[in-house]
């Protein structure tokens, strides 16, 4: 036996296939010929990767810059994801925290969605804040009104979940 570990490790797996093979043999299966031909791609790769660790076997290990192989290279680039929809998420976290930032970060954007919604239907928030306050509802349009006062607190709770989700509903709805 040799005193290799990867020779002996080589070895042992096609000891293993092999005695497979043999125990298909004796057990007379069907398909005989198709299960050698599959004992020998598995002796096959084992050859194989006991070649190439062998051939790698005085690369070193890491992301040394002496081998540079494209593993991968099949497989399409990770999606980036748009660096506006990160911004609006950190915006309603952040509107969710204090209430500061609900209406400095939050309610510009939710301002802007809500005047665009409205001129599609033919008014608008300071032109005819009746009607804007009508379709937009209570909740949206105590938020999103032009004449709304900073918070006295800034630090209190911010927008809640639910609430900015009945909000965006009726925005949606307009």
């Amino acid at each position: 036996m040799p005193r290799d570990p990867e020779i002996r490790r080589a070895l042992r797996r096609g000891a293993v296939v092999t005695a497979v093979l043999l125990a298909l043999v004796v057990l007379r299966i069907p398909y005989l010929l198709l299960a050698f031909r599959f004992w020998l791609v598995a002796l096959g790769a084992i050859a194989l990767v006991f070649l190439v660790s062998r051939s790698l076997a005085g690369w070193p290990v890491g992301d040394g810059p002496r081998l540079r192989l494209p593993w991968g290279w099949w497989r399409r680039a990770p999606r980036r994801r748009v660096r506006q929809l990160e911004e609006l998420e950190h915006t309603v976290g952040f509107s969710a925290s204090t209430a500061f930032d609900a209406h400095y970060r939050l309610r510009p954007i939710l301002t802007r969605i809500a005047d665009h919604r409205l001129a599609l239907r033919g008014t608008g928030l300071r032109a005819s804040p009746q009607r804007a306050q009508q379709l937009l509802g209570a909740e949206a349009w105590e938020l999103i009104r032009p004449d709304r006062a900073e918070p006295a607190d800034r630090t209190a709770p911010g927008l809640d979940l639910p609430r900015l989700g009945r909000i965006l509903d009726r925005l949606d709805g307009i």
